[in-house]
């Protein structure tokens, strides 16, 4: 099992170390750059890169600022009524935790003070307030025990009440009613990524909040047992990460995350794997959350290394995680990915990252994800619409797909009074070359070549800007449209090795006439929507949109979808464990 060597020493010359002391010491650059100047922006991941670095007094200061945003009734933190506080409660626990010892008298008492009268420990929604808010209640009746908790007359006032309607003090000050220090919920969510993978999974602005809080306990829970555990369930997220990492991308389906704005520079929980993993470097390496790997005891295991920088033969990635059947196709330099319902029954996500291709791009100027997608929202005009508000582009229950190797089929069956009734393209510009037909794209993007086949025309104008952008939109980055309520659309991918050419025109001229010559995309609208598409390869892939799918006449059982296979590691259902496969002979 995986679990026992989940603090196993890596080699010494895969570079964790010269990564963790890059960014302790962007840290500390940082705070010499701005001596007057002391942000608040993640005080205490930066006071812990401080005092590893043993510069205790910039630390302490760092921490104080840290604890200046839960002060009750600061005017900084405008979360401070109720739960969403744990961005920043969890962290100074940990923080006290791990570098208590660099701290005065004076700055423990006033952690006693805040977070014994705080109101900021309440279960909210999204599961990174849960798990944030849980480790952070359990943490601190471990410190002063749970009578220690009275709140602060500051959140007693009239004119608190008046400003949060709703909010309650006394219930913000615990977890939960039935669970109120929350290690009943801690203790669950453990199990659950051992069966399932964690919380919004891959996400690029929340994953991170999913899975530190879990190291934090594997660190400094009081109980060696939930240590062990949450050890065990750490090194399992990692190790479902490494298979589609793609030295800066992790190239795999996620929920909530913004889908035009991915270069190959990773942010968020993909700079975490970095930190593990390698690639491409973060910008900003002083305020990343990453920081808290960087002053860490956790080193993940070679297999898991291995794992996430391996690709000197192609491979199949497939995983059951947050109940999304995903596909992986992960080439030397590009992922082609995909997530299908059918194993769960999936409910409608809109924050998410749609099914496509990431490529090796080091120029991070350049957008290096192509997908497609029904979007959930798709015009910033129009409120609940909005791209660039709280839901991304997104991915509808109104679109399927089954994937096989470098082909991927989409079906999509869209309601009449859907606000989008259409599929929508994302293309970054970058692309070398590019053709096009009425119902086809060829692009040719440095080390992969793409072709977008359509079962009806395809609306493309490589000028036109981006209707919905999430952020501010690159040059050359378009959008093409297929304004249809039923069609199909496929994409298949290539290296551009396989193909012969002087320069990328040449080169994407063979590949259109290979996809044109043995590709053939059939869409049926009746009597629902349908489609089988046969790749250059002669591989036939078929969808029925809520019905079976098949693989050259073998169906795929999402019945017995794995939670994990790939070279290196194997989970077959939520109960196994997750197994280091043989690495000699391993099957590709």
């Amino acid at each position: 099992m995986l679990g026992a060597a989940v603090l196993a020493t890596v080699r010494a010359d895969d570079g964790f170390e010269q990564r963790a002391k890059a960014m302790r010491e962007a840290v500390a650059a940082d705070f010499d750059a701005k001596p007057g100047k002391l942000s608040a922006k993640n005080a205490f991941w930066r006071a812990g890169a401080m005092f590893e670095l043993g510069r205790i007094e910039e630390g302490r200061r760092l921490v104080a600022r840290g604890l200046d945003q839960l002060e009750p009734g600061n005017r900084e933190n405008r979360w401070i009524y109720g739960g969403n506080t744990g961005f920043i409660a969890w962290p100074g626990l940990d923080c006290l935790i791990v570098h208590g010892r660099h701290m005065d008298d004076a700055l423990k008492a006033r952690y006693r003070r805040i977070y014994t009268g705080g109101a900021f420990y309440q279960k909210l929604s999204t599961s990174n307030h849960k798990i944030m808010a849980a480790v952070s209640r359990y943490l601190a009746t471990s410190l002063w025990g749970a009578d220690a908790f009275k709140p602060d007359p500051f959140y007693l006032s009239p004119a608190v009440k008046a400003t949060h309607q709703g909010f309650t003090p006394e219930k913000a000050m615990r977890f939960d009613a039935a669970d109120p220090t929350g290690e009943k919920y801690i203790r669950t969510n453990l199990a659950e990524i051992l069966r399932g993978g964690p919380g919004e999974y891959a996400s690029r602005p929340y994953g991170s909040e999913n899975l530190l809080p879990v190291l934090t306990i594997a660190e400094c829970a009081p109980d060696p047992e939930l240590r062990r555990m949450a050890a065990e369930a750490y090194g399992h997220c990692l190790a479902q990460f490494a298979p589609a990492w793609l030295r800066g991308h992790l190239a795999t389906f996620s929920p909530r995350s913004y889908p035009d704005m991915e270069t190959q520079q990773p942010w968020g929980v993909a700079a975490l794997a970095w930190v593990y993993f390698g690639g491409v470097s973060p910008d900003r390496l002083h305020e990343q959350w990453a920081l808290r790997a960087a002053t860490s005891k956790f080193r993940v295991p070679p297999e898991v290394h291995l794992a996430a920088n391996d690709r000197s033969e192609p491979y199949i990635y497939r995983a059951l995680i947050n109940r999304w059947a995903l596909y992986h196709f992960v080439n030397r330099d590009y992922v082609l990915f995909s997530r299908s319902p059918k194993a769960a029954k999936n409910p409608f996500q809109g924050q998410s990252y749609p099914c496509g291709v990431m490529w090796e791009e080091p120029d991070v100027s350049k957008g290096s994800h192509l997908w497609i997608t029904n979007p959930a929202a798709d015009d910033n005009a129009v409120p609940g619409n909005q791209a660039s508000g709280l839901h991304t582009h997104g991915v509808t229950k109104h679109e399927q797909e089954v994937q096989h190797r470098d082909a991927l089929l989409f079906v999509f069956r869209i309601p009449p009074d859907f606000r989008n009734p259409y599929a929508l393209g994302f293309i970054p510009g970058g692309h070398l070359a590019s053709s096009r037909a009425e119902d086809a794209i060829f692009l040719h993007y440095g080390p992969v070549m793409v072709a977008i086949r359509s079962a009806h025309p395809i609306e493309w104008d490589p000028q036109a800007a981006i209707k919905a952008p999430s952020s501010k939109p690159r040059p050359g980055d378009s959008e093409f449209r297929v304004r249809r309520l039923n069609t199909a659309l496929a994409m298949e991918t290539a290296p551009v090795g396989e193909f012969p050419g002087a320069t990328p025109q040449a080169r994407l001229a063979a590949f259109r006439a290979r996809i044109e010559s043995r590709s053939r995309l059939v869409f049926s609208e009746n009597p629902t929507s349908s489609a089988v598409y046969t790749d250059r390869s002669g591989n036939r892939l078929e969808c029925v949109y809520d019905g079976p799918e098949s693989i050259n006449g073998q169906a795929v059982d999402h019945a017995r979808w794995p939670v994990h296979d790939s070279p290196w590691f194997v989970q077959e259902t939520p109960d196994s464990p997750l197994v280091v496969r043989p690495l000699p002979g391993r099957q590709r």
